[in-house]
């Protein structure tokens, strides 16, 4: 059984990762642009491949973050004791996507990894390319 103080403070804790998740995929991504607007040589093709990965992971992290943010109010709002915060559905996310907040959650932290995965491979590619 959940304590609502508890709860809310859970709500507040992912609230907080989902924005420094945010905040740390927007620095390699700034980074990716830079390099791709400076580059004046042929960049090799896996080069590419790790760099477009890289941003499109990012991107969907940076996304599913943003819808997290946008339904931890409604959440939080209609906390009851006896729920578990990670299976908790706000109306349009529960409805539209059938995802709970553990679900979202999961697949930002998930393409995030990948994207740092990618970032990593592509600065050991350009090294040694």
């Amino acid at each position: 059984m959940n304590d609502t103080p508890n709860a809310l403070e859970a709500l507040k804790l992912i609230s907080d990762w989902a924005k420094w998740l945010i905040t740390i995929e927007s620095a390699p991504i700034a980074i990716i642009g830079g390099a791709i607007k400076r580059e004046k040589a042929e960049t090799p093709y896996f080069v590419k491949v790790f760099a477009t990965t890289a941003v499109v992971s990012f991107v969907i992290s940076i996304a599913a973050a943003a819808l997290l943010l946008l339904t931890l109010p409604e959440v939080a709002q209609n906390l009851r004791p006896e729920v578990n915060i990670w299976l908790t559905q706000d109306s349009v996310r529960g409805r539209v996507l059938g995802m709970n907040t553990q679900s979202l959650a999961i697949g930002e932290s998930v393409f995030f990894g990948l994207g740092i995965i990618c970032f990593a491979a592509l600065i050991v590619a350009a090294t040694w390319s």
